[in-house]
């Protein structure tokens, strides 16, 4: 019994943070269209080959205060961060806003860009 109650609350929180997670992609691609938010994909470059977003640059989260403004230095830019799971680009939104960004969004994870995206 204590087991299947551990699932149905375990299913309520992953339905929760699945409508969460379209939320926030779909604000980044309202930012991306309404705004002209710069798309950067915040993956390692290897990963990024693989696939990503038509017109996001590529600054992996490790070094994206060191490489923002090759980009942008303007803190007022709308940005839209995405990583694979929403967890490095996370890490980015925070790093950007340390450094004064004030336009930052985290649009989560590749493949909920591209489910938002068709909507």
């Amino acid at each position: 019994m204590m087991n299947v109650l551990k699932s149905l609350v375990l299913c309520s929180l992953m339905g929760v943070l699945s409508v969460q997670a379209s939320e926030r992609s779909e604000l980044a691609w309202q930012r991306v269209e309404q705004q002209q938010a710069i798309l950067i994909d915040v993956r390692s470059e290897g990963e990024f080959d693989q696939g990503h977003l038509s017109q996001a640059h590529n600054i992996p989260h490790t070094v994206i205060a060191q490489q923002i403004a090759a980009i942008t230095k303007d803190k007022s830019q709308p940005i839209v961060v995405y990583c694979r799971s929403g967890n490095r680009s996370g890490y980015a939104l925070q790093v950007l806003q340390a450094m004064g960004y004030q336009q930052v969004v985290n649009g989560g994870g590749l493949k909920e860009m591209l489910a938002s995206k068709s909507h």
